[in-house]
């Protein structure tokens, strides 16, 4: 039973490290930026890691899954939110809730 427990979880460690993370360039009307996530064994974004969002020379941002948006990549904190729907990828900046920049007409190379 000890061994067969064993080699499940170092099948499923080793699925998990397969899935990996991978880093995706946008390039937006108002700017460019990166974005770091963690993929799931089917190769999607995970909705239970965070994601790394990279603007120029700025301090990483960390991003969590938006719970309100499940069948699209949504990912937020106090300061950004990032949407991605098939084709339509935008990147909001607010600061007390006032929007500070907003990139649009995002595309990924």
């Amino acid at each position: 039973m000890r061994q067969v427990l064993a080699v499940s979880l170092i099948m499923l460690a080793g699925t998990v490290a397969d899935a990996g993370a991978k880093t995706y360039s946008y390039t937006c009307k108002n700017g460019n930026f990166t974005v770091t996530a963690a993929l799931d064994s089917a190769g999607r974004w995970s909705r239970t890691e965070p994601v790394t969002l990279q603007i120029a020379d700025e301090p990483p941002q960390t991003l969590t899954a938006d719970p309100d948006a499940p069948d699209a990549d949504s990912y937020r904190n106090k300061d950004y939110e990032f949407y991605s729907l098939k084709a339509y990828t935008t990147l909001t900046h607010k600061s007390h809730g006032v929007t500070v920049k907003f990139y649009s007409a995002c595309t990924a190379n």
